[in-house]
């Protein structure tokens, strides 16, 4: 199996369409069959008649295993996600649970409306936390039950089951997560992957060592410095959600490229002039 390479966060390409919708059915089968079990034959939750299976880890589904390469679908969007939309959802239930019957729809819409400006502010969107929020917030049975501690209890255990199975059956032939927390930890690059590779334009040159001609490394530190921070800055103004994130890095990354190459070509013009100049000069002078 491949699998334990995957966990890099390499982007493979897509199997055919057919054993891909197989597989995302299969695999969201097994993690949905795993909550139902549990909320079955759960001791405690039996016992004590306790929540545990919530319908919007059904919709969370599709996208953990369907498509598990989007933004919306890594495990920092729906883990916190999920959690922000159930504590407003909570928030609006104990808000407006004593009013009068014509403004019970008041809490759900609520909450709905600040999950999305809360997931928005932390750049973690998950729309099937949006059924969370509207399910907590809309006068729940299973908030009823256990008030405050339903972010906890179960919408916490419910979700980290979801994206632990999802790790595990998604890496056997494709790649989750793309990444962990966000899109931003990629811009990080060393000096020492910006750096040009030694430029030498003859071997006589390469054994003089008062020759001005061997180049080690072209004075690119400060303007790998400086496009770095640059390039750190870009990103970080993004306001969008992950996939903004990504491609605005990616254009980044491109235009710092573009600006190396020609730091090489103009050094390299110049280390040409004056080999050219030296190979030209009279025996007596050189």
């Amino acid at each position: 199996m491949r699998g334990v390479q995957h966990y890099t966060g390499e982007i493979k390409p897509a199997p055919p369409v057919l054993i891909w919708s197989l597989y995302s059915g299969v695999t969201s089968f097994t993690a949905m069959a795993i909550i139902g079990i549990i909320h079955k034959y759960g001791a405690a939750i039996r016992d004590h008649n306790l929540p545990f299976a919530i319908a919007p880890t059904g919709a969370s589904a599709v996208l953990l295993f369907a498509v598990p390469s989007s933004p919306l679908a890594q495990p920092r969007n729906v883990i916190l996600g999920h959690l922000i939309a159930a504590q407003m959802g909570v928030f609006m239930y104990e808000l407006f649970k004593h009013v009068e019957v014509s403004l019970e729809w008041l809490p759900g819409a609520l909450a709905v409306g600040l999950a999305i400006f809360f997931m928005g502010l932390t750049n973690c969107y998950h729309p099937p936390a949006g059924a969370t929020a509207y399910l907590a917030g809309y006068f729940s049975a299973d908030v009823r039950r256990v008030g405050w501690w339903f972010p906890l209890y179960p919408v916490l255990p419910v979700v980290l089951i979801m994206v632990s199975v999802a790790i595990v059956v998604n890496n056997l032939v494709r790649v989750y997560p793309v990444y962990w927390f966000t899109t931003v930890h990629y811009k990080h690059t060393t000096e020492s992957q910006v750096q040009a590779p030694k430029v030498v334009t003859s071997k006589e040159d390469e054994n003089d060592p008062d020759s001005d001609l061997t180049t080690s490394k072209p004075d690119t530190e400060e303007s790998s410095r400086s496009s770095s921070v640059d390039l750190e800055n870009e990103v970080n103004s993004v306001a969008g959600n992950e996939e903004e994130a990504q491609v605005a890095w990616m254009m980044a990354r491109i235009h710092e490229l573009e600006h190396e190459l020609n730091s090489l070509r103009a050094h390299h013009a110049h280390t040409v002039d004056v080999s050219h100049a030296k190979t030209c000069q009279p025996e007596y002078l050189a």
